[in-house]
This record gives C-alpha cells, structure tokens and sequence, in this order.
C-alpha cells in the first residue's frame, strides 16, 4: 500500500520541488498552497504524512495542524521552514508536530525522517 503525503505551502516552487522528490521515492503525494486548501483535503483524504510550511498567508501551518488532527488525529505532521521561526516550531511540537526540516531540502533527510516517521509514529519527548 502506498503511502499517502501531503505537502502544504505557500511556494509552488517548493510543492514541485518536494512533490518531485517524494514522487521519485514512490510516495503518493498530494499538494495544498495553503491552510485553508489543506483543511479540505484533509476532510476527504486521510494522510500517513503531511508535510506543513509554518509561515504561510492567511492561516500559518501551526493553525492549520491544529484543524487537521482533530480531522486526522493519526497524521504524523512534519514541520517546514526556511526561517528562524523559534516561536512557531515549539509551538508545533508543543501540539505533537513529529519534526521540523529545514529549507532548501536534502532528499536523505526528507527520506530518513519519513522513514522512522512510519515506522514509530510518536514524537520524541520535547526538553
């Protein structure tokens, strides 16, 4: 069974970029340029994965993970940023985000994580 990923951000630079990656890997991948956007495929579509930017327009990616693991509360939800976003990431992992990647990517990274991700779906422990 494949596995099923959402990919949420503002850049569609950056959905191409993941959707291409993840795509190459054997993913089943699905995109959302924003919160909104995500919430509705959320509704219709349960994900093993989301892929979530932090910093968006309109509803940012920690308002947005909030909504969907009251749709999907088994989403492991993995955290996006090309910022320093200190704030937003604890927040995140506060709510139980599994991690956060780092723009510009590193497909090994993106492929390990998804990886244990899978195999033990529980965050680890925030100090």
């Amino acid at each position: 069974m494949k596995t099923n990923i959402l990919v949420v951000d503002d850049l569609k630079s950056i959905r191409q970029t993941l959707s291409g990656m993840l795509g190459d890997e054997g993913y089943n991948v699905v995109l959302a340029e924003d919160g909104y956007q995500a919430i509705e495929i959320a509704k219709q579509n349960p994900f093993d994965l989301i892929f979530m930017d932090i910093k968006m327009p309109g509803i940012n990616g920690v308002q947005t993970f909030r909504e969907i693991k009251k749709i999907n509360p088994q989403a492991v939800v993995i955290m996006m940023t090309a910022y320093s976003v200190e704030d937003l990431v604890r927040e995140a992992l506060g709510e139980g985000a599994y991690g956060v990647v780092y723009k510009p990517f590193d497909i090994e990274k993106i492929v390990s994580i998804i990886e244990s991700a899978l195999r033990c779906p529980q965050p680890a422990p925030q100090h």
